[in-house]
């Protein structure tokens, strides 16, 4: 209840921008989800089924993780604009999340995040199409990504998994590329 407390005069003076915010949150979720699956197209052969497995839990983590974030940052949102008082404004936002279908998809978010992430970084290190740095600046950057706090501090802290996340693009792109066709020349 204390963090409620803390938390809903904030709410209340910037709720159009908590939703704004939310709504980016589960965009990017989303994107991260489609992006294991990405990732499992550019490992071939030794790591395949390992990216593939990670695709799917991480599609499935992406998934949990849009779901609890609109379910925690909409009701929060939700309270802060209600025309209640600031007691019962708390109270449903402490009772609203509360119960085992929130700790299920919770955990699937968490769970599922950590667990496609290192079976990423496994299969990645398995396979010969990247480079060994790569694995372990993309878990570096979402473990330093998951954990950054809120505001400016966080831009930098950032970094790491902007920079492997665009290097395995790169590498994808070049891959899923068809070569130029080559000239027929008739002898």
């Amino acid at each position: 209840m204390a963090r409620a407390v803390k938390e809903l005069p904030i709410a209340v003076a910037h709720s159009d921008r908590l939703y704004l915010s939310n709504l980016l949150v589960i965009f990017g979720l989303g994107a991260l989800g489609v992006s294991f699956a990405a990732i499992a197209l550019l490992v071939r052969e030794r790591g395949a089924t390992i990216a593939t497995v990670a695709a799917v839990v991480g599609g499935l983590a992406g998934f949990c993780g849009g779901l609890a974030n609109v379910l925690i940052g909409y009701d929060l949102a939700a309270a802060a604009s209600a025309n209640t008082t600031p007691a019962g404004a708390e109270q449903v936002l402490v009772s609203a999340n509360r119960g085992w279908p929130f700790d299920v998809v919770f955990v699937g978010y968490l769970g599922g995040l950590a667990a496609a992430t290192v079976l990423t970084a496994v299969a990645l290190w398995r396979s010969p199409v990247v480079p060994r740095w790569l694995p372990v600046l993309f878990v570096l950057g979402v473990l330093l990504g998951a954990l950054a706090p809120a505001g400016i501090v966080s831009i930098p802290l950032q970094l790491p998994i902007t920079i492997a996340l665009t290097a395995l693009a790169v590498r994808i792109w070049k891959t899923t590329t068809p070569p130029d066709p080559q000239p027929q020349t008739n002898s």
